[in-house]
């Protein structure tokens, strides 16, 4: 019988032990700030998004489904966060949008996070950032193709 890799036995358990450990740092630092991860990354992809979005898209692009993006919408819109706004090539359809309170959150939440992923990768040289980054990006096209 064959010994499996080492360097790729358990790679899926490794990876999702990195990302509860990495967002538990994220998450402490935003303690102060009362946003979940749920509620930070929606105000994230509209900041770098820099426009309005329809509810479809924004759920798309946290790779989530819709409905399940209309509570944590509608707390970031009691906080004055986002707002919704007419879009203006269907105005039967609303879009979401930061409002300028929103925009300063989100624009702190970038800053903290870089500040966070500086200190998680201290320890590693530009060339290991750029090939596990590389690498990464490839798994990550692989799942979006569907090619499991």
């Amino acid at each position: 019988m064959l010994e499996p890799c080492q360097s790729r036995s358990r790679f899926g358990f490794l990876l999702g032990s990195v990302y509860r450990q990495w967002r538990r740092q994220i998450d402490l630092n935003f303690k102060d700030l009362g946003l979940s991860d749920a509620t930070r990354m929606p105000l994230l992809v509209l900041y770098v998004q820099d426009k309005a979005m329809r509810q479809k898209d924004l759920a798309q692009a946290l790779y989530l489904d819709s409905s399940s993006l209309v509570r944590v919408l509608a707390q970031l819109q009691n906080a004055h966060l986002v707002q919704w706004d007419t879009d203006p090539a269907d105005r039967r359809t609303k879009c979401i949008a930061l409002t300028l309170a929103g925009r300063k959150v989100a624009a702190l939440i970038l800053e903290k996070s870089m500040q966070i992923e500086q200190t998680i990768l201290a320890d590693l040289s530009a060339d290991e950032i750029h090939v596990t980054r590389r690498a990464l990006e490839k798994i990550s096209d692989r799942l979006e193709s569907g090619n499991k």
